[in-house]
Parts: structure tokens; sequence; C-alpha cells
């Protein structure tokens, strides 16, 4: 049911389930409303078989009275205007804003509803019911795209979000990425033309649309990688999904029922997983840009262990002179051609050949070092001994 975004307002009672009769004939009054407003409008196909609608979603990009160099958002109070609205619920950017549309008396008649509307105002405060009315605002194009076509069918995205988990890889409604924790997803393509390609899933099915669910569900099955017997739903990598996801529990059920009896003739899952991502970054060509990104990670850890502050003002015996240790690391940079230079000097020659030149550039910035200075040794009777502290020297801390 709608209405949660306006408990402050109204009662959830005065967001009455919609009759798809009822559904489809505010879709169709309020589109050419918004349409005037923005250049692209639509609503996510809608999962089948669902009896009834708790809200009406629209998704909106580009609005027509922007100019070439500049974007114009449009005010919350004209959506509110154009559309009917009674209350809104704005959120700024591109996010989704709520409004209350009130339902005009008798209006559910000549849907052959009136008797669900007159139980509906039965059971609300006043009498009044409303139409909860979402608009999603995106970016761009591509982001309408994208988002729509996430949306779209229930849960579909959700569910394929989850079968593309049980592929090692990530698919949300920014796009298909390669997990690698700890560093961030790698992104393959935010194109769902490309990853639907890629992931062998027929969009003439798809966009002739499903009549049932189960339709969804064998579509789904057809994904690149998919296996039944080594699906699951919970793990590494995998979020818990609201209890209210009807029809994402209903496809975990499905494939639990129609699961293999033997086991995967893919191989173990971590071996599957491995070549269905080679694959991808081969489809995507994005081989160079990961092994590029994989190295420079590679050569930034390298870096930290052999060339460090710390390490290089233990080999220079620098004590607490930080200065020292930043002009010696700064002019080793200089000498062998900056942080690459130093990379390819230490995969070419040992940390030994390194410290040798650590301790030529402090020689030669006649830094010197700091010696571990224990004091003077008094020996003046021969039963015992005690140590004298050293006189500071001129700077007052023992430094050179």
């Amino acid at each position: 049911m709608g209405g949660n975004a306006f408990n402050a307002v109204l009662a959830a009672n005065a967001f009455p389930r919609l009759p798809p009769k009822v559904y489809c004939a505010l879709k169709a009054r309020l589109f050419p409303a918004l349409s005037n407003l923005y250049s692209w409008v639509g609503v996510p196909m809608e999962a089948p078989e669902k009896p009834n609608y708790g809200d009406l979603d629209f998704l909106v990009a580009c609005p027509k009275a922007s100019t070439p160099h500049e974007v114009v958002d449009i005010p919350h109070q004209t959506i509110q205007s154009v559309i009917g609205a009674t209350f809104v619920n704005p959120m700024e950017g591109n996010r989704t804003s709520n409004y209350a549309v009130p339902v005009e008396l008798g209006e559910w008649a000549s849907h052959e509803h009136a008797q669900e509307e007159e139980d509906s105002r039965r059971l609300a405060d006043d009498e009044k019911i409303f139409y909860q009315v979402d608009v999603h605002v995106c970016t761009d194009k591509a982001e309408w795209d994208r988002v729509i076509f996430f949306n779209s069918y229930g849960d579909l995205g959700m569910i394929l979000g989850l079968v593309a988990k049980n592929n090692g890889l990530a698919l949300g409604v920014k796009g298909l990425k390669i997990p690698d924790p700890p560093n961030p997803p790698f992104p393959l393509s935010e194109s769902f033309s490309e990853i639907t390609q890629f992931l062998e899933l027929p969009m003439e099915v798809y966009n002739a649309g499903f009549k049932t669910k189960v339709e969804i569900f064998e579509w789904v099955a057809l994904m690149k990688g998919f296996t039944s017997h080594q699906f699951r739903t919970e793990g590494a990598g995998i979020s818990k999904v609201k209890a209210d996801r009807k029809m994402y529990a209903e496809f975990v059920q499905w494939v639990q029922a129609n699961a293999q009896s033997k086991p995967s003739e893919h191989g173990s899952r971590e071996v599957r997983q491995d070549k269905i991502r080679l694959e991808a970054l081969a489809f995507f060509q994005k081989n160079k840009e990961f092994e590029a990104l994989a190295q420079a990670r590679n050569d930034t850890q390298l870096l930290k262990e052999v060339f460090s502050g710390s390490r290089v003002r233990e080999w220079a015996e620098m004590g607490e002179r930080w200065k020292g240790v930043k002009a010696i690391m700064d002019a080793v940079r200089q000498r062998l051609g900056g942080e690459e230079g130093v990379l390819k000097f230490v995969r070419q020659n040992s940390e030994d050949e390194l410290k040798k030149v650590v301790l030529e550039v402090r020689d030669s910035l006649d830094l010197g070092v700091v010696p571990t200075d224990i004091g003077t040794l008094n020996t003046s009777t021969p039963s015992q001994f005690s140590i004298t502290p050293a006189a500071p020297k001129a700077d007052g801390k023992g430094y050179l």
C-alpha cells in the first residue's frame, strides 16, 4: 500500500490499493502532463499477475526548460500543480519525490470499481482518499534507460543482481561490475544493451513482455553461467533482501524446486566465476585497463613497503628529523627518475642496493646521522660505575 511517505499528514488508509483499470487510467492521465515538462517520461513495466497496485512510479529526465548549457530543475510546485496533487514530499536533486493526488468522488465508477471506491472512502478519515504518485528525476537519458530497465517487471532487477552475484559479478542500476575487494568494484559497462548481450539474455523475449512470473524466471535462467545446483541466496557479497519482496522470494523457491539433482557440469563455483570474469573483461575489452589498475595498486604497495618514510629514516639513521627524511626521498626520486624510476630500480635490484642509494644521497646532502647517545662512562671507583648524561648539543636536542 502506498502512503507511507505522508504519515505526518495523512493516515495510511487514505491510500487504497489501486485496481489495474484505475491504475492504467491514472497513468494515461498523468503521462501527458509530465511529458510537457520533461523530454523523457516513463513508467517501469509492471510485474505480471499483480492484482492491484500501491502507487504509481514515474521516471523522468531532461527538463524541457533546460538549454544546451544549463540544466533547469523543474520546481516541485510545478509538478504538484500539473498532476493536481494536494500534498508533496519533495526531495532535491536526482531523487524520488512523492505526491498525493486526490481521488475525485465517483472516479472509479467509470472503471467498474465503484464499490471498491466506496469501501475505501468508508475506511479513510473524512472519506478522502488519494493516489500516491512518485516521480524520480534521473540525471540524464543514460541513467533514465538504466533505472527504467532495472526497475521493470517487479523484482526482476534484484533477481538479475542475485544471479550475477552467483556468477562472481555485480549488477545494479549503475551497470555491470567486477567485485574486487578490498578495492572498489571494477566497472565493465553501464549499457544494459551490451550487458544483456554478454549475459546471453534474449532481449526480444524481454521486449515482447511476460505474461507470468514463471516466464520471467525461465528467462533469467538463460543467463550465462546460471546453474541451479550451485545457486545460493546468502554468503559473501550477497545482501539480505526485505521479506516483502515476494517475487524475489518466489524466484528463489522456483530455483530450488528446479535444482539439478547432480553436480553442475560447470565445475566448482570458484572456477566458474573466474571463467565468467575473464570472459567479461574480454567481451567489454577491459583486460588492459583491469591489469593496469591492478599493476598500479601493486606498485603503490611495493613503494610503501620498500621506500616509505619510516624505512628511509631507519636506513639513513635520521632519528626524528623528518624534514631530512623528506629531502632524501625527494633527492632519490630525482636521481632515479621519479616514482616510476624508483619502482624500476627496485625491480631490477635488491633492497640493499636501494639502501646504498639512500645513504649516498644522505651523504651528498651533508645531513649526517643521529647517534645513539648514551652519555659518558664513569669508572672513578673500582667497585662501581655510573652513567653521566651527556651535555646537550647546541640545538638543545642532541642532534647534529
